[in-house]
């Protein structure tokens, strides 16, 4: 899939064959072509072989999972929507980046796999992350970078790419249908630990009624004392 990201860019970058604002100011057959054939081309060969790293692990995974037919149309939308909605915006920040590479492909990949695979865990050499972690940081990143570049920022990195292609590969596989802040692990823990809280005053409840209820027995009502009456009233209400 990356043969033409082997050859240098700089080949071809001089006459306009990679995503850049010159298809708008100054249309020609190789500019259009740049729309369509930009994320094969790589600024160098560590940029190739990080986007082939990525996109070898988790495209193998996402394909394996979905259709062919869907996999293609994540792909395809992630490298053409994107695209064309930075063509617009650089209309408006007269951005002057020129675009190569595949990951806004790498970052569909990504918001693909945060919604079927959110908990799967990613080996980062020294540590083990989730998916979900690793994912909602790049996102974020390339979200706030778009935003910093809206006003002026100029970093070289298309990030609106990046962006457009996570929400692609997002949307497409379902995660405005599934999504729900409950389902992030750190909702989850702090309701499963609410439940754990509960389930333990609950237990402790129980346990100081009970007492109340065997000195009733050994003793009598009149032996309790104002407070075990309240407690034991407000328990009976609570029933």
């Amino acid at each position: 899939m990356w043969l033409v990201g082997l050859v240098s860019p700089s080949e071809f970058l001089p006459w306009g064959a990679a995503l850049s604002s010159r298809v708008l100011s100054d249309p020609s057959l190789l500019s259009i072509l740049g729309v369509f054939i930009y994320p094969f081309l790589h600024a160098d060969i560590l940029h190739l072989i990080l986007n082939s790293i990525v996109f070898a692990s988790l495209g193998s995974l996402l394909e394996s999972t979905i259709t062919r037919r869907l996999f293609i149309r994540v792909l395809a939308t992630a490298a053409l929507a994107p695209a064309c909605i930075w063509l617009l915006s650089t209309l408006a920040i007269q951005s002057t980046t020129v675009v190569i590479g595949s990951s806004g492909l790498v970052y569909a990949l990504f918001g693909a796999c945060l919604v079927l695979f959110p908990e799967m865990p990613l080996n980062l050499i020294f540590i083990e992350i989730k998916l979900w972690m690793a994912a909602s940081a790049l996102i974020a990143f390339s979200f706030l970078a778009t935003i910093a570049q809206c006003f002026g920022y100029e970093s070289g990195t298309a990030h609106l790419v990046h962006f457009g292609g996570a929400v692609c590969g997002w949307v497409l596989l379902g995660g405005y249908q599934r999504f729900t802040f409950n389902s992030l692990t750190p909702f989850r823990w702090l309701r499963e630990r609410a439940a754990q809280t509960e389930a333990r005053k609950a237990k402790q409840n129980a346990a100081r009624v009970d007492d109340i209820l065997a000195k009733v027995s050994r003793s009598g009502i009149a032996s309790l004392t104002a407070s075990e009456r309240k407690y034991l009233e407000q328990q009976s209400r609570k029933k």
